[in-house]
């Protein structure tokens, strides 16, 4: 027993140290590391006494391991055991011991987590009667479970395990050992340092940049300059109050767009489109040949055939409304046929 003192008093010195941090490389690798503390219930070899009825016992067992990522490990363990002969006359069986196991976990022990061990050590038997005491190697396998986190605090976990042993002692016995307790961890692996985005500046060609913020890029903004928020065409430059929309004609005496209005008519859905909160009336004129009456329903219904051609683009029929003011605003004389030409138009009138 003394040899036994000695090793218990030198593993409870050497925890501490096992326990600290191995420096990067290693700290990186460590998955877990644990103390665990378990009884013990025991089914001796029967042969271990000659006479007498070994057929139970019990133990206590505490132990040291580690985890790695590639879920093998290590546990350092200390145990003692009584195997119970049932007589009251001092002939119970006493075993101590100290051992190192190899591990394989399946699972990182986050969750309910089977291993398995494989591993050996040195006992020393009391036997009856004390001429036969003495200590023996042993090696033992076995397999367990551990339990997920019982608690949030400290994270303690249930453990429970079988071991299959061999002890060399005398002729060699062979006793089995079925364990349940506690796991408590010691040490959690170093959290990853933060991996800092890597932040990449793209030069943009300054043609694809938008610096006045209207929506139209610099190489093709012919109003470079304009103020915030200011309301532009195609070509970045503001808006007027009244936009004629050149190049919308119609067929003679008729309410019916010509093909080449198509291009014009889809820039100004564009526009409308981009700014939904701006309301406006699309106005047909018409020249003065012809009666006045007829003029005026005839600018309404080209007024109205364009409204209907935006909507059918995309753009809503509250944003517009139709006014056909026939000859009565001329922006030439109509004594010519370029003036008369010029004064049959249709004009998009913003009105907020």
């Amino acid at each position: 027993m003394r040899w036994f003192s000695w090793m218990l008093l030198a593993s409870l010195v050497s925890l501490p140290a096992l326990a600290h941090d191995d420096g990067v490389g290693a700290t990186e690798e460590l998955y877990a590391a644990w103390f665990s503390a378990m009884g013990s219930y025991l089914q001796p070899d029967e042969a271990r006494g000659p006479g007498l009825d070994l057929s139970d016992g019990t133990g206590f067992q505490a132990s040291y391991g580690r985890q790695y990522h590639n879920n093998f490990g290590w546990e350092a363990l200390l145990f003692s055991e009584i195997h119970d002969t049932g007589e009251s006359n001092g002939t119970d069986f006493y075993r101590t011991g100290l051992g190192v196991d190899a591990l394989y976990a399946f699972g990182d022990r986050s969750a309910l987590t089977p291993f398995l061990l494989l591993g050996a050590g040195l006992a020393y038997d009391d036997a009856f009667p004390d001429a036969r005491d003495d200590y023996a190697w042993y090696a033992n396998v076995g397999a367990g479970i551990v339990s997920k986190p019982l608690i949030e605090r400290g994270q303690l976990r249930l453990r429970a395990e079988l071991r299959y042993s061999y002890d060399d002692f005398e002729s060699g016995y062979e006793d089995l050992k079925a364990s349940i307790g506690v796991e408590i961890p010691l040490l959690a692996p170093r959290a990853s340092a933060p991996v800092e985005p890597v932040v990449q500046v793209v030069e943009v060609p300054s043609g694809l940049r938008d610096d006045d913020g209207d929506g139209v890029i610099n190489d093709a903004d012919q109003c470079p300059q304009t103020p915030p928020n200011t309301r532009v065409d195609g070509v970045g430059c503001s808006l007027d109050a009244i936009m004629e929309l050149r190049g919308v004609t119609f067929e003679f005496n008729s309410t019916r767009l010509r093909p080449d209005a198509q291009t014009v008519l889809d820039l100004a859905a564009e526009i409308l489109i981009k700014y939904p909160e701006m309301q406006v009336e699309i106005a047909g004129h018409t020249d003065n040949l012809g009666p006045e009456a007829y003029n005026l329903k005839l600018s309404q219904g080209r007024a109205q055939a364009v409204v209907d051609y935006l909507v059918n683009t995309g753009v809503p029929a509250a944003q517009m409304s139709a006014q056909g003011y026939g000859e009565s605003l001329p922006l030439q004389s109509n004594d010519s046929e370029a003036g008369r030409e010029r004064n049959r138009r249709v004009e998009l009138r913003v009105q907020n």
